[in-house]
């Protein structure tokens, strides 16, 4: 872990209450995808004194740091995020964590809920860039249609790559402004099941802890080995 500087080059919006902070970094090396910073700021107001961890949105092998998280119901944190201008400086550590893409070529299955996909834009990058071709599966669960991130470039990548397979549900459709032709409802076992070849998967989750601990024994109940099963929990701030 390195003291890092980011400097932030643009934000922009990536999908219904969600933003992306694109930064350089001094400071950052040795990051494998799917690692998170320790970012600070400056919010006063800030319970828990300014620091917060983010998970690197970007393959180590592109250019720029990508933060991408929610802005919806702000907090004096990401207040003081949304507030920084391009060119403001911020301090951050990293990289940090254990939640990364495995080095061998096993099949991956990357469950994501809502914002929780961060880490496997950043795997799946990783992979174009060196040209891994191991099958990845990645299952996504949003509310809104509106609010899925990383849409536009994840469907885009899965028509060029062909083992890269995009599969997704809504669990509010009602809500939405634009509409859904696909599935909805919660990440089931019979759905899950007939995406992957459970046994042979090396499995990822990553979201709220309350969709985490959902669907860990979906995984489980599959056949996937505990040891081939990652867990990220992102709690909300």
């Amino acid at each position: 872990m390195a003291d890092v500087t980011l400097t932030l080059r643009e934000a922009r919006d990536e999908a219904l209450g969600t933003k992306t902070f694109a930064f350089d970094a001094d400071g950052l090396s040795g990051v494998r995808p799917g690692q998170y910073l320790l970012v600070r700021l400056d919010a006063p107001e800030d319970p828990r004194r300014g620091s917060r961890s983010f998970t690197m949105a970007n393959a180590p092998t592109e250019r720029h740091v990508l933060i991408t998280t929610r802005m919806r119901g702000a907090s004096a944190f990401k207040r003081a995020l949304g507030a920084l201008s391009p060119g403001d400086r911020v301090p951050a550590k990293g990289p940090l964590g254990r939640f990364a893409l495995r080095d061998d070529d096993a099949p991956s299955l990357m469950v994501a809920g809502g914002i929780g996909a961060t880490p496997f834009r950043s795997m799946i990058r990783h992979a174009i860039d060196t040209g891994r071709t191991a099958p990845v599966t990645l299952v996504t669960s949003d509310r809104v249609p509106e609010a899925i991130p990383f849409r536009a470039e994840f469907d885009a990548w899965a028509s060029r790559h062909p083992w890269l397979r995009i599969a997704r549900t809504i669990t509010r459709p009602e809500e939405s402004a634009a509409g859904w032709g696909g599935r909805t409802g919660r990440i089931d076992p019979a759905w899950l099941g007939g995406l992957v070849d459970a046994p042979r998967v090396a499995a990822y989750v990553c979201g709220p802890p309350t969709f985490v601990e959902a669907i860990v024994p979906v995984v489980q109940g599959l056949g996937v080995p505990s040891d081939r099963i990652a867990l990220e929990r992102f709690i909300g701030y």
